[in-house]
């Protein structure tokens, strides 16, 4: 997707994005011409990822992030605005699952939920609502969440994980309606299977079935995808800049399937 129109010099974060679904993110933003901030916990892949960005675009900016910690966020933000001077782009991409399985529930524990809910969920929380006032006054923005198909139909192996998902497509649709009057809009995008390190969370769930972590994701894809394909973060990231570009100023409190066929709504 060529965008560099879109996106020369505008400036985008990207939590998550040290490696797997965000770093694919940051990195189409950072061949468009972006200016690109990796907000990640992990310092050592957040800066490989930032080294590996400047040499596309010449800009990029990695920031030690905590999403779950609201004074961590808003300190990243502040750091992008004294380093960049604006933002006009917030993608929601810090994910995380549990170690555990669900069906049956009980095999997920607290821990296992509450992991889900502070990253996802109140992460999401916490970046949107560091960058609400600076949307509003500027008048312009763009929110893009990186929410699940299981977020909208549930997923029994993972409860806790589908029920974040859901939290954050419903505060997809609250805050695209409070922001929207201001011109700014906030949408998400709903991944099916890509093999991401989060899979690697269930090597021992798929070691008890006599398979490697990615054969049991390839079997899975061959079994519930339609196209009978995964998908992968290059698919997603199309999706982020379409719902960033101004082809999509008049789309707001929508969520899109990138899937291959597998949900009908």
């Amino acid at each position: 997707m060529q965008m560099r129109d879109e996106f020369e010099g505008k400036v985008v974060i990207v939590t998550g994005s040290g490696q797997g679904l965000g770093k694919a993110i940051a990195t189409a933003f950072a061949k468009e011409g972006a200016k690109v901030v990796i907000a990640d916990f992990n310092a050592e892949a957040g800066e490989a990822t930032a080294k590996e960005l400047k040499e596309l675009s010449g800009e990029a900016l990695f920031v030690k992030t905590d999403v779950t910690s609201q004074d961590s966020v808003n300190a990243m933000v502040q750091t992008t605005l004294d380093t960049y001077k604006g933002i006009d782009v917030l993608v929601n991409n810090a994910g995380r699952t549990g170690f555990h399985q669900g069906n049956p529930l009980t095999q997920t524990d607290e821990t296992d939920w509450d992991t889900a809910f502070k990253v996802n969920l109140r992460g999401t929380f916490f970046c949107t609502k560091a960058v609400y006032n600076l949307f509003k006054d500027q008048g312009h923005g763009k929110i893009i969440n990186i929410a699940s198909q299981a977020g909208k139909y549930g997923d029994g192996s993972l409860p806790h994980y589908s029920a974040s998902k859901a939290g954050i497509l419903n505060l997809t649709q609250s805050t695209a309606k409070e922001l929207a009057p201001f011109n700014i809009n906030v949408n998400a995008v709903c991944p099916g299977y890509i093999f991401t390190p989060m899979w690697h969370g269930l090597k021992d769930y798929a070691a008890s079935m006599g398979m490697t972590t990615h054969e049991f994701f390839s079997a899975y894809c061959k079994k519930t995808v339609p196209m009978q394909r995964e998908q992968y973060p290059e698919d997603i990231a199309n999706a982020v800049m379409f719902f960033a570009s101004e082809a999509a100023r008049n789309i707001t409190s929508q969520a899109i399937n990138v899937d291959g066929g597998t949900r009908e709504h």
